[in-house]
């Protein structure tokens, strides 16, 4: 009866707030429905190139501090006397042995078990990653500075677009609850991070301003480095049809062809797996080996609160399992306050993205995917206008999160 009664909740609470944004895209778009209104109005303020590099600068300076303060951990602390090798073998963990092993080896040549298990990481950032490296002659520097270098860029297109739609002070602020998210270091580290949020916000940002080859081309990107990049799609269209103010079917169809450029991204990744093994969707059978597959969502928030409750190692409860619950909780109001504020291509994009990455069968990394879900950290900055007092708390909260997490991950925890 208790998991009848959770199921239905979750899942009436979801749907229900799927129904409401999408109704309002409806409303916005003209259609006689309820919750009908206009599109919010943006700020519209313009950012030039010098801003954007100010901003690209200090993104890079404080991804420079955190590697140093990791290096000083691990060489004074961790390994003590051992040189500084581990400046940069502190952030072989997780993941990320398998993505300097696809950059040394390709995708035929790293294998397990004789079977191409590796096949679930999407190629764009190991490729880039391997040309890289021959120029820096080391495969984990050539990871850390693609993901710096991304992370930055990133960085000044989410500044460009919560300028335009909230006004510079926002934009600082969304960049800033961004950058110290508990689960922002992974934006330095031999991870996707930084590259899906480069792809991401400069997709998003050309959307916002109706440029829509340009918007399909990052979209593309974004879809070759990870398979969320699919869901700017739906970004796209429904901004296109917002934008429009009703469903013209002519010029919809202008349109299309760009606006549906992300599926290029997911082609070549089919592309690559019929090259590898002669099945484009060898992936999915690749995933089994990783326990990854859907699960409806109140299910997969049914068995992290029985984690959360009861799994064997305490530590791994609190470095896993709770914040999950906790995470989905808080993105979760932050959207329902978003509904009627932000247009529908905010509100249904972060709205997809949420509820994806919490049908996964066995998620672990709930924070990490959760660090590139960029329209929450324009919610966040909205909310916190004209309010220091939350602005101060949330930066405060985030910014002691992200250390300790930093922290559990150098030494080992279960942070990933």
């Amino acid at each position: 009866m208790t998991r009848l009664l959770w199921t239905l909740a979750v899942s009436g609470a979801v749907i229900a707030l799927g129904t409401v944004l999408v109704l309002r895209w409806l409303g916005a778009a003209g259609l006689p429905v309820p919750l009908r209104g206009r599109a919010p109005t943006s700020a519209r303020v313009e950012v030039d190139r010098r801003e954007c590099g100010a901003v690209f600068a200090a993104a890079l300076l404080f991804r420079l501090a955190v590697f140093g303060a990791a290096a000083m951990l691990a060489c004074l602390v961790l390994y003590p006397g051992t040189g500084t090798r581990w400046a940069l073998e502190i952030w072989k963990k997780w993941d990320a042995w398998h993505y300097v092993n696809l950059a040394e080896l390709g995708y035929a040549g790293y294998m397990e078990d004789g079977k191409h298990l590796f096949l679930v990481f999407f190629p764009l950032y190991p490729w880039l990653v391997r040309l890289v490296s021959a120029l820096t002659g080391n495969t984990m520097a050539a990871g850390l500075l693609v993901s710096f270098l991304c992370y930055s860029g990133g960085c000044a297109y989410l500044y460009k677009l919560a300028a335009w739609e909230l006004g510079r002070e926002a934009a600082r602020r969304a960049v800033l609850f961004l950058s110290i998210f508990p689960y922002a270091f992974f934006f330095g580290g031999v991870m996707t991070e930084g590259l899906f949020l480069l792809t991401t916000a400069a997709a998003l940002w050309h959307i916002r301003r109706h440029r829509w080859r340009r918007a399909g081309l990052w979209g593309a990107l974004a879809a070759m480095t990870r398979m969320h990049g699919l869901l700017l799609i739906g970004a796209a269209g429904a901004e296109l049809v917002e934008h429009l103010g009703r469903f013209d079917w002519r010029a919809i169809l202008r349109r299309l062809p760009a606006v549906l450029l992300p599926a290029a991204g997911s082609l070549t990744y089919l592309g690559l797996n019929a090259a590898v093994t002669g099945d484009p969707f060898a992936f999915t059978a690749m995933q089994e080996h990783w326990s990854q597959g859907f699960c409806w969502i109140s299910d997969t928030l049914w068995y992290v609160l029985e984690n959360a409750r009861f799994y064997p190692t305490v530590s791994v409860r609190y470095e896993i399992w709770v914040p999950t619950l906790l995470l989905f909780t808080g993105f979760f109001a932050l959207l329902w306050y978003a509904g009627g504020r932000f247009r529908s291509m905010y509100t249904l994009y972060a709205f997809a993205y949420l509820v994806l990455n919490y049908s996964l069968s066995w998620l672990l990394s709930a924070g990490r995917y959760l660090s590139c879900a960029l329209p929450f950290f324009l919610f966040a900055a909205a909310l916190t206008e004209k309010r220091p007092w939350l602005t101060a708390l949330l930066a405060g909260g985030l910014g002691v999160g992200l250390l300790i997490n930093l922290t559990i991950y150098l030494t080992g925890g279960q942070i990933m």
